[in-house]
């Protein structure tokens, strides 16, 4: 064990002097000493900028030094964004800013009262020349500890396109401001703040076009200055700009991989940048000394201190960093933005990092975004396919979206193919396809005799009966929008899908229908309650509703990009959202994964045990069998295992659609074994992985595994699938022709062989955007591609889960993928299923709580507790071995059958420690 008795600090910047006085502060018996290369009283830049939580963190952690800097330092309340047609005030954007060598000479001075020996002009060639038992690189961009040991610290280093020029100027203007101009040569930006009563920070950026056509990397720091003075001689009121160093360049992106080799040790920007649009840079560097001190001062070993400080602090910083890096991907089209009016530039502006909601907007900037929500109200946009027409996926499958303008067409094409045949059985009875689309005509002429305009929407809160499908496909032939509810919905978020949707007509089951009371319908648009399957109290029944009806209905002059119908989010990650899809969206199902994996026949009976109203059981139970002119097997009711395989003894269906919920209930069925399986040819099974021996107890039942895939509600079906005659145990599946698949790295890199990732996916069955949720939409729908959020890594063309990009939690100072351990709890043949999650104990600590369900006959003990630990400890590493368990009957589901991990956050449970 060694022990730290003295540091050597290169770099006199504010990172290394703060990192001085807090080793004076947290460590008084080390010697340690700072050395700058630059004269004393010499510095680059001008204002250095810090946010409202940032002075917190400082003030918590240090109040002499906050309480040193603060009177020295500007604040401003709001932000103005100057946009050429108009400017916008983003009120409750608080930050302070402080001239860049005022605060170097507060904490030099500082630093100094401390007896911290500061070495100024002094030029360090070699590392050699300092003798230390640890040297800390607090040398900026330029590290000369970085680059002299460059294979220990694994840099990765690369430019951002744009390129900008630090300047200053002499208007002290009143708030932090964008302002963005628009010239003969093309757009720039200047980012400029006062950070002291008479002076600004006024930073210029450009494209590297308009760099170019500008001659500004010719031109000196004199001319450049001259030329921008007159570019933004309004906002600037005709002053000249300051130079200090001004010198135009491009935002380097670096990050090491290791931030410690040997007694050598890294922080700021020598270890990483953050783009200055954020203005994180100094926080960044202050926040790494406070961590990288602590560490020191916690462990009297310096090895194991500095380890526990990159292992510890790297983490926190890199989701900074990333925040960071998406901010500067956003300035690299800053010019193509700003053709947007100025309230959707500001919008699009607010929510550039991808972290911040709209709830959290109105929290934070209520007036702007009463403005903003007003503005959106009175002109709603345009809903647009996001997926242009001649991508690679649509091209591979011979999708032609103008062969596709109404999705009724997939039901009515049978009209002359197979009206006779089975189109619909099982216990509600049995319906062809000409009785079927009769029934469709029907209810698309009841719905224009209601008064229904084109557009409107129309809640369905239905089970699986012939009167979905009917009802359904009437509705978008006739120009409605059906918006499909899961009937398991609350009261209370039955209101939210109502109002938000603004559906004018119910459809409900007859025995649903005192759900919508006066309470749930209470601000909404509803003028009109449809039972089926039954009559209910103050509602029409649909045979009334429908008498007298014609029987044929003709097409609405929809486009294939028009709007056809809705989904809602399941809301286990938030309030849930209104997922628009498009009316060629089903047909590009069928053709890429309908025809190229599922391969449906004619004679085929399709049973979904998932519901219509899921985008899978959609697919399984109306878009794939009435593509190809097979029949579908409905069964309304709870899914029980007994009911389900009653049902395929009863209807003989070919092909099973489950869950991995639904195959572990049937396989560990008590009756399973006595039952004929027979008829089955292929079982699919979707949203989450199969465990082995779930998918082998259903192979020796069945006489085959059951084939999985993912997808999800915004692409409508499946994207990645294993094939009928390949599957990879593990694997979620390969890229089914049609979708295109990116895995990138946080900082928005192609992933490399073997490398984990966030998997984007593009295909034209994208939902376009989600219902009044602009923020959300931002975040996923990222161009033409859909942000799964969900981590990867690919193999020989599998794709194998790895968990959500945002589930990384710390367990006893070590990070842990919940899934994992998740996993493994899994295996375990005490275990029914399990979730593992995060859960902060009363000293604020975090731990991992497994909930479990045991299987039949076994109840959760202390010894049982105690034998569940040891599994993972022997399976896992020691730490990942969950600290409490909580035992249940069984798990809650979310509405698309998977484990409902926000009703577990809220639900109280008796663990056992």
């Amino acid at each position: 064990m060694s022990k730290l008795s003295s540091i050597e600090i290169l770099g006199g910047g504010p990172a290394g002097l703060y990192t001085a006085i807090l080793i004076r502060r947290l460590l008084p018996h080390v010697r340690v000493r700072v050395t700058e290369q630059n004269p004393e009283g010499a510095t680059f830049g001008f204002g250095v900028v810090f946010s409202d939580q940032a002075l917190e963190f400082l003030k918590a952690d240090d109040p002499e030094t906050h309480d040193l800097v603060v009177p020295h330092m500007e604040r401003w309340r709001n932000m103005t964004l100057n946009h050429p047609q108009g400017s916008v005030t983003l009120d409750g954007v608080g930050f302070t800013a402080i001239g860049r060598l005022d605060l170097i000479e507060i904490l030099k001075d500082r630093a100094r009262a401390l007896d911290v020996p500061i070495r100024f002009n002094t030029h360090i060639d070699s590392l050699e020349e300092l003798e230390a038992d640890l040297v800390i690189g607090a040398d900026g961009l330029n590290s000369l500890v970085r680059q002299t040991l460059e294979d220990g610290f694994a840099p990765k280093i690369e430019n951002f396109g744009n390129h900008f020029a630090w300047f200053g100027a002499t208007v002290p203007f009143d708030t932090l401001t964008q302002t963005f101009i628009e010239t003969d040569k093309g757009p720039l930006n200047a980012h400029h703040y006062r950070y002291t009563p008479d002076r600004s920070t006024f930073i210029v950026e450009c494209s590297d076009a308009v760099h170019r056509a500008y001659g500004f990397g010719d031109m000196t720091e004199e001319q450049s200055a001259h030329i921008c003075a007159d570019l933004f001689k309004d906002v600037l009121q005709g002053t000249d700009l300051v130079i200090n160093k001004s010198h135009w360049r491009q935002f380097p992106r670096l990050w090491c991989q290791n931030w410690v080799s040997g007694r050598y040790a890294l922080l700021g920007d020598a270890v990483h940048t953050a783009h200055f649009s954020i203005g994180s840079g100094t926080r960044l560097a202050m926040e790494d000394a406070i961590a990288l001190v602590r560490s020191l001062a916690a462990h009297d070993d310096i090895d194991t201190a500095l380890m526990a400080y990159q292992r510890e602090r790297q983490p926190i910083a890199k989701k900074i960093v990333d925040a960071a890096n998406t901010s500067a991907t956003w300035y690299e089209s800053f010019g193509e933005k700003m053709q947007m009016p100025p309230l959707d530039f500001a919008f699009n502006y607010l929510t550039r990092s991808g972290r911040v909601d709209m709830d959290r907007m109105r929290r934070l900037t209520p007036e702007f975004m009463a403005e903003y929500d007003a503005y959106k109200a009175a002109k709603p946009d345009p809903i647009t396919d996001p997926v242009q027409a001649d991508t690679a996926g649509a091209a591979e499958i011979g999708f032609a979206k103008a062969d596709h303008p109404n999705c009724s067409n997939i039901l009515w094409q049978n009209l002359t193919r197979n009206p006779d045949k089975p189109a619909l059985i099982g216990p509600m009875g049995t319906l062809s396809y000409r009785e079927l689309i009769e029934k469709a005509a029907q209810w698309g002429n009841a719905f224009t005799a209601a008064g229904l305009q084109r557009g409107d929407r129309i809640a369905f809160f239905l089970d699986d009966t012939p009167s979905y499908p009917a009802a359904f496909f009437g509705a978008v032939r006739a120009g409605f929008v059906p918006v499909l509810l899961n009937i398991q919905t609350k009261p209370d978020v039955l209101n939210y899908f109502l109002k938000d949707s603004a559906a004018r007509i119910v459809l409900t089951e007859a025995e649903l229908a005192p759900i919508f009371d006066a309470e749930t319908l209470n601000g909404t648009a509803v003028t009109t309650r449809i039972a089926v399957n039954g009559a209910a109290d103050e509602c029409l029944s649909a045979d009334g509703f429908l008498s007298g009806q014609p029987t044929t209905l003709p097409c609405a002059d929809t486009g294939p990009d028009d709007m056809a119908f809705w989904m809602y989010s399941s809301g286990s990650t938030g309030r849930p959202k209104g997922i628009v899809h498009l009316h060629h969206d089903m047909a590009y199902t069928q053709q890429s994964f309908g025809e190229q994996v599922l391969k449906l026949r004619t004679d085929d009976i399709a049973f979904s045990v998932p519901k219509i109203y899921f985008a899978y059981g959609f697919g399984n139970s109306v878009t794939f069998p009435f593509s190809v002119g097979a029949t579908a097997l409905l069964l309304p009711g709870q899914p029980r295992p007994d009911a389900v395989l009653d049902a395929i003894e009863t209807y003989r269906p070919s092909v099973l659609f489950g869950l991995p919920t639904l195959y572990t209930a049937l396989a560990r069925s008590d009756t399973i074994a006595g039952r004929d399986l027979s008829s089955l040819r292929q079982s699919m099974s979707a949203a989450e992985i199969l465990s082995e021996d779930v998918y082998t107890a259903w192979k020796n039942h069945a006489g085959h595994g059951p084939t999985e895939g993912l997808g999800s509600t915004e692409l409508l079906h499946i994207y990645l699938s294993n094939h009928l005659d390949d599957h990879r145990p593990g694997a979620a599946g390969a890229r089914v022709p049609g979708y295109e698949v990116k895995l990138l790295t946080p900082d928005g890199t192609p992933t490399q062989p073997g490398e984990e990732g966030v998997m984007f996916v593009r295909g034209d069955s994208s939902a376009p955007c989600y219902w009044n949720r602009p923020d959300k939409t931002q975040d996923t729908m990222r161009g033409d591609w859909i942000y799964t959020g969900d981590r990867f890594i690919e193999r020989d063309g599998y794709y194998y889960f790895q968990g959500r990009a945002d589930e990384l939690i710390k367990v006893s100072g070590q990070w842990v993928w919940p899934l994992e351990v998740e996993r493994c709890l899994n295996e375990h043949p005490d275990i029914h299923e399990c979730a593992v999650l995060a859960e902060e104990l009363e000293d604020k600590r975090m731990a991992l709580r497994a909930v479990v369900s045991l299987t039949s006959g076994l109840t959760g003990d202390d010894d049982r507790t105690q034998a569940l630990r040891d599994y993972v400890k022997s399976r896992l590493t020691p730490f990942k071995a969950p600290r409490l368990f909580q035992y249940v009957s069984e798990l809650p589901k979310t509405g698309t059958g998977k484990i409902d991990r926000q009703a577990l956050l809220t639900q109280a449970g008796t663990p056992s420690i």
